[in-house]
């Protein structure tokens, strides 16, 4: 038999039940209503609802029903009972679905004793450190998975545990042996330029940060299904959870952990998925890449934000804080908006073999089990998340002294004097040998950079000119004097305007750095 897509409707007095079965017999179709409990059966389609309230039984005919041929859909109006009573949870279709007493599959039967609601309105201080429950390694093996009920899944999956998970054999390690390996490596692989690349990079971070989610200008009430999500609960499993309340409270911190990941994917990519999207949400989460477990929120935050700063694209504290306050914010939303979410993570995995695992383990039982959550508790875990402070100590990569050091390079740099910057370049061309009449010596490269310097002004190279004239017009001189003594007069005149010339073409080699003639000099 087919399940039906399917959608619930009331008013005061009614409940509209609308089935959309295309490929029905129409005149094979059967309605039954008894209580709480909706039936319809058309071959090759069944449908068992069970409403919170109680409904007009169908012996008494007082429902109605039509077929709407365009839509292909059985439209079925069932009377109230008891006009004017609310009926809850019309729209989470899995509880719907869920019999009273029915329990997770391949699991021992278990009858549910007590009322519709099985979620005791427990509270929870989930600001308080709290201890993982004891693990029976001779009996069940180490566990893991939502409320610690899977064990020895890798075993039979090892050629597609490196592409899910980063830990190695997680059935052989405990819950603790999986966080201390974790935080290890978390701390060995922290990348210092690229976290202060990020840093001073305020213009490609800023876009991030100053990126507003959709979900700031909505109210829990206006949070509606799409089609996709009502599609996506019908494929969910018919279970019902039992947990205690350790166990229950160790799935919320792990909600938390896994709506930070979320969270990050949609703020870095301005609310559009991309290819790297379920990348981001596995790498990001410590309950899906380490299969790990938390005590505390404060345990959830630091873990979250030093994993931002390790492992993804973008690497930013501030960017980092603001994703922790979007996931407050998003928790105190409500149930409708976590599912979406959690609906949305599922769909992610699903088209990116093998991380169908991860739905598997998680994310499929956190949707069966959310749906029976009281609002109450979203909206308490989101408040205590707020009020969570992490500093940067706290996530234990020194960030206050990388960023501390790195200002002052900057600060020293900004401080470098035009002579420091030319000492720097001196230093650069620590290979070139000037000689008495200016040539530089060593490679071409260096002539073509000395000759491109610009002229000094100095005083010192104004000195050092005039006195390089005086010396080339006297050696020029005594030699003209000693050839032909009848024109003494004008062949000094003339060897010293060609003195003059010599000597200010020397001089263009030489003004290409004083401190550079000062320090061969010495």
């Amino acid at each position: 038999m087919l399940t039906p897509k399917f959608e619930v409707q009331q008013d005061e007095t009614c409940i509209t039940v609308k089935i959309f079965a295309r490929y029905a017999q129409i005149t094979d179709a059967e309605v039954s209503i008894t209580e709480e409990v909706f039936t319809f059966y058309s071959s090759p389609y069944y449908l068992r609802l069970t409403f919170s309230g109680k409904l007009v039984d169908s012996e008494l005919e007082e429902y109605s029903a039509k077929f709407d041929a365009d839509a292909g859909a059985f439209i079925i109006t069932c009377k109230k009972e008891t006009p004017g009573e609310h009926f809850t949870n019309l729209d989470l279709l899995t509880m719907l679905l869920t019999p009273q007493g029915a329990t997770g599959v391949n699991r021992p039967s278990i009858e549910v004793i007590g009322g519709n609601d099985s979620e005791k309105d427990e509270d929870f201080d989930f600001s308080c450190e709290q201890t993982l429950p004891e693990e029976n390694i001779v009996t069940m093996g180490y566990k893991y998975g939502f409320g610690n009920n899977s064990t020895g899944v890798f075993s039979v999956l090892q050629s597609e545990l490196k592409d899910v998970v980063d830990i190695n054999d997680p059935d052989n390690k405990s819950a603790p042996e999986r966080r201390e390996e974790r935080v290890t490596q978390e701390m060995s692989l922290f990348d210092e330029d690229h976290y202060l690349a990020d840093y001073f990079d305020v213009d490609m971070t800023q876009q991030f940060i100053e990126f507003i989610p959709e979900f700031y200008s909505i109210t829990s009430d206006e949070v509606e299904f799409s089609e996709q999500d009502q599609q996506d609960m019908l494929e969910l499993p018919r279970k019902e959870h039992l947990l205690d309340k350790g166990t229950k409270s160790m799935a919320f911190l792990g909600l938390a952990d896994i709506l930070y990941a979320w969270c990050y994917n949609h703020r870095i990519t301005l609310g559009e998925n991309s290819v790297e999207s379920a990348w981001n949400v596995a790498k990001l989460s410590s309950t899906f890449s380490w299969l790990d477990s938390f005590t505390s929120l404060k345990d959830v935050a630091v873990s979250s934000i030093r994993r931002s700063l390790t492992f993804p694209l973008v690497r930013n504290w501030l960017l980092a804080q603001q994703v922790l306050k979007d996931t407050a914010h998003l928790l105190s939303l409500g149930r409708k908006k976590v599912l979406k979410c959690l609906f949305e993570i599922r769909r992610i995995f699903s088209a990116s073999p093998p991380r169908y695992i991860l739905n598997q383990l998680y994310i499929n039982d956190y949707c069966v089990w959310l749906q029976k959550v009281k609002e109450n508790k979203f909206i308490s875990l989101g408040d205590s998340l707020r009020k969570v402070r992490v500093l940067k100590a706290d996530v234990g990569l020194d960030l206050d002294d990388l960023e501390t050091a790195a200002h002052l390079v900057l600060k020293e740099e900004e401080t470098l004097t035009p002579e420091q910057n030319i000492n720097n370049i001196v230093t650069d061309m620590a290979g070139m040998t000037i000689i008495e009449n200016g040539a530089v010596l060593g490679n071409s490269s260096d002539e073509a950079l000395l000759q491109e310097l610009p002229d000094s002004n100095t005083e010192e190279q104004r000195d050092l000119v005039n006195l390089s004239d005086t010396d080339s017009s006297s050696s020029d001189s005594d030699s003209e004097e000693s050839d032909d003594t009848s024109d003494s007069s004008d062949s000094s005149d003339d060897s010293s305007d060609d003195s003059d010339g010599e000597s200010s073409s020397d001089s263009s080699d030489l003004d290409s750095d004083d401190d550079t003639l000062s320090e061969n000099d010495n």
